[in-house]
């Protein structure tokens, strides 16, 4: 475990170290500013919690197996897809990876080491989320003392199913490399949507609504499910009957799977290979305006990356999802609640763009002699690629019935403000081969832009909607276009600084 340990403050140094000389920041300044961000999401759910409980009122309420079920389907479901989404984004193999194997350091150590900052980002990311989950708990216990063990162990709860989406990322990359024959960017794509698929079916019985003539078919099997175990065994802190030793020992046995599986899965090399880089539009020929072209080389860096193919692949699959979760007579209100988040979606899809060309943008600055030459065709291949996915993602959500006209005024604002929020967070917090962590960090730090100015539009909006009467979302239009114009101030700082020269 030491060693473990040291590789991880190893590569949170390395990270640390390259993202302060990206943004010519002191090391201070970036542990300040990760420290403030990891406040923010914490404080971003706390905001959460609270306007749920604003709605529940003071009566306190007896949490039944039932409502526990959901409760932790939920946060099993929010981990679960943050993990395996980070997992996915990860550079395939980082210099600090190739050196360890020349040291006598064991390969569980380095494999701990390396996932455990990005296990710390997506947990605190998932916590953040849950903690309307967590206040649940304690508004509804009958004292203190029961309160803290239910928050003890949904903080348990989230850690092991961590540790379980991770470790069946690892196991399925490696058996569709080993026994498919796929190579890496296809084996991690599919391990990815597996686990995706997997942790959907294990608590989609609890969080959606179950049809009757289903009901008896699955409720043995979905009964041994990690959440309902955990459900059922919490639920004593409340009915104050006899825990029951099964539900507790099943419980004890998820505990017990994922360790064992991480234990395996820590000892096999699945990135031993370099990611693949497709060959898009390889004989287009370059536009004649100098802009254009440069903006057309930055486009096809991105649209090459495994990073960016990958999200699209998963934003792809939830589409094709959604739209057929349309047309189910009972859970098709869901795939309305979800169309408008989607469609909004793709304006994320360039968060990696910086990161991956920043090491090249000497020759812009050598050519054109201005130290900002790189940032406008960026923002031009940025701004085109968004809005080519964006239109077809928009376009089959309409023509599915899933958005309608009056969407628009939500939906364009929307759009901006998660544009400018990835441009921001991609120079502020770049990506990097060479950093597990900074998958994570750059949408962790995209996820709380986004998320802070959409929130704060909609309450601003609302408030200011009081003053036009009843023209609907005339509010936050207005509120969503200062502050896009605030984000466009902040990149326009961001990216004078990280253009200074050395």
């Amino acid at each position: 475990m030491g060693a473990a340990a040291t590789v991880a403050r190893t590569a949170l140094t390395a990270w640390t170290r390259e993202t302060a000389g990206q943004l010519r920041l002191s090391v201070t300044a970036i542990r300040a500013f990760t420290l403030t961000a990891v406040a923010t999401a914490l404080a971003f759910g706390t905001m959460l919690a609270l306007m749920i409980g604003g709605t529940e009122g003071t009566q306190r309420i007896t949490l039944a197996p039932g409502s526990l079920s959901f409760m932790l389907g939920g946060s099993f479901l929010t981990i679960a897809f943050l993990t395996a989404l980070f997992s996915i984004l990860g550079p395939s193999r980082s210099s600090l990876a190739t050196v360890l194997e020349m040291l006598p350091v064991s390969r569980r150590a380095v494999f701990a080491g390396l996932q455990i900052p990005v296990l710390a980002l997506s947990y605190i990311l998932a916590f953040s989320l849950c903690i309307p989950s967590l206040a649940a708990l304690w508004r509804s216990s009958v004292d203190w003392w029961a309160a803290a063990v239910a928050s003890i162990l949904l903080v348990v709860f989230l850690a092991s199913t961590q540790l379980l989406v991770l470790a069946l990322f690892r196991t399925l990359g490696y058996g569709y490399r080993r026994w498919l024959r796929l190579p890496r960017y296809y084996a991690l794509t599919f391990a990815g949507v597996s686990c995706f698929i997997i942790s959907t079916l294990l608590v989609w019985t609890d969080v959606l609504p179950l049809p009757e003539s289903m009901a008896d078919a699955v409720e043995g099997p979905r009964n041994l499910a990690m959440h309902r175990v955990w459900g059922r065994a919490l639920a004593p802190l409340w009915t104050g009957a006899p825990a029951p030793w099964l539900d507790i020992a099943t419980g004890a046995a998820w505990l017990a799977i994922p360790l064992g599986l991480m234990f395996l899965v820590a000892r096999v090399d699945i990135d031993n290979q370099e990611d693949v880089t497709l060959r898009l539009f390889a004989n287009i020929p370059l536009p004649r305006n100098r802009m254009l072209a440069a903006a057309y080389v930055d486009g096809m860096q991105l649209l090459r990356s495994h990073q960016f193919t990958v999200l699209v692949l998963l934003l792809v699959i939830g589409l094709v999802g959604v739209i057929a979760l349309s047309g189910h007579p009972e859970f098709g209100f869901l795939a309305a609640a979800i169309a408008p988040s989607l469609a909004v979606a793709p304006c994320v899809v360039g968060m990696q763009s910086y990161g991956l060309t920043s090491r090249t943008h000497w020759v812009q600055r050598h050519l054109t002699g201005r130290a900002t030459a790189w940032v406008a065709p960026k923002l031009i291949a940025c701004a085109m690629i968004s809005l080519a996915i964006g239109v077809v993602f928009a376009g089959s959500l309409f023509a599915a019935g899933l958005l309608t006209a009056d969407h628009w005024p939500r939906l364009i604002p929307d759009a901006i403000l998660a544009w400018v929020s990835a441009m921001i967070g991609g120079v502020l917090v770049p990506f990097s081969r060479e950093q597990p962590l900074a998958s994570g960090a750059t949408g962790f730090t995209v996820f709380l832009l986004y998320g802070a100015s959409s929130s704060a539009a909609r309450w601003t909006g609302t408030e200011l909607g009081k003053l036009f009467g009843d023209v609907r979302y005339l509010g936050e239009v207005l509120s969503s276009s200062v502050l896009a114009a605030l984000l466009a101030g902040v990149l326009g700082l961001v990216v004078v600084r990280v253009s200074k020269s050395g």
